[in-house]
């Protein structure tokens, strides 16, 4: 299905999931105050289950220290449940 699902919590007070298709193309996306409610709206409305996404990863920033773990470490908990590596987030130097 080569699903992925992407956690931002960069931004002040709220959470951006995005799902992502083949190739890195946009699927959809939801926010709220908090991840995991972002993630649950997202595959109730994308009808996809947690079990189907091939990965799950975190935006690496620029942000708050605070967010960046955050994010990190709800897709690294997810990982886990799941029984999937984790992959480090890919740093861009410009």
């Amino acid at each position: 299905m080569d699903l992925k699902l992407f956690i931002n919590t960069t931004v002040a007070k709220k959470a951006i999931v995005s799902l992502l298709g083949k190739d890195g193309k946009f699927v959809d996306q939801e926010e709220a105050d908090e991840p995991l409610v972002a993630i649950e709206k997202l595959l109730k409305k994308t009808n996809t289950k947690l079990e189907n996404l091939d990965e799950i990863s975190s935006h690496p920033g620029p942000g708050s220290f605070t967010g960046l773990r955050i994010g990190a470490a709800v897709a690294q908990t997810l990982n886990f449940a799941l029984g999937k590596k984790t992959k480090p987030p890919k740093i861009r130097y410009e």
